[in-house]
């Protein structure tokens, strides 16, 4: 019974969906979602950027967003070395973009004492993702 059922066309169609629909599970878990992740945490790791050049001037309130750096920092290092594909980490660094010395940076940023060298990180932080000034 259950090989005639195998051997009919609907449980060929039956078997042939199921394996299909596991391996396009396995993409979307293994690269899709950490791949968007990625890019969704370097598109907010370029906002901070962009608040922390606005904020960095003399004479701004000292609403620095130091806890948001700090918060993005850990979560954009676990991305990169622990969720993000093998392969597509050697993308990066065929496209020179390097997360790691990104997240030191940011680090340094979120505990900078003197604004004046905030830039200075600000920028150190745009060239390691490769991230361009929007305005």
């Amino acid at each position: 019974m259950i090989l005639q059922f195998f051997s009919s066309p609907i449980g060929i169609a039956a078997i042939l969906s199921f394996f299909i629909g596991s391996f396009g599970y396995v993409i979307i878990k293994m690269w899709i979602q950490p791949l968007m992740r990625y890019r969704l945490l370097k598109a907010k790791v370029g906002a901070l950027m962009n608040t922390a050049e606005n904020l960095s001037g003399e004479g701004r309130p000292a609403a620095f967003p130091a806890e948001d750096i700090r918060r993005t920092a850990a979560k954009l290092a676990d991305c990169h070395s622990n969720t993000l594909p093998q392969w597509y980490q050697l993308v990066l660094a065929n496209r020179n973009e390097s997360p790691d010395s990104a997240v030191a940076d940011l680090m340094a940023l979120a505990n900078v004492k003197d604004r004046q060298h905030a830039p200075k990180r600000i920028a150190k932080v745009r060239a390691a993702l490769r991230l361009t000034l929007k305005k």
